[in-house]
């Protein structure tokens, strides 16, 4: 478990509009995840189940795998047109 707050970095256009780069969410939702393990193995958050606390946080690493795979997908089909 951290002390360290979790920020991320964002970015503002012209227009107002917030970005964040792609790997700064993955690498969020992985750290949300390796938190709430800590929890509920530390019995930190009373009413934490920690079985549904790995299903949850197998959801997030799933949603962090699924950027990432897009990112590079996405990636590899720019590099490959220029």
């Amino acid at each position: 478990m951290s002390d360290t707050p979790m920020i991320l970095p964002l970015i503002q256009d012209s227009t107002g509009q917030l970005y964040t780069s792609a790997h700064e969410v993955s690498a969020l939702l992985r750290r949300l995840g390796t938190e709430w393990s800590g929890w509920a193995e530390a019995g930190a958050r009373s009413g934490l189940d920690a079985p549904t606390v790995d299903v949850l946080v197998q959801a997030l690493t799933g949603l962090a795998d699924q950027i990432d795979v897009q990112c590079i997908d996405r990636r590899s089909t720019t590099e490959g047109s220029a």
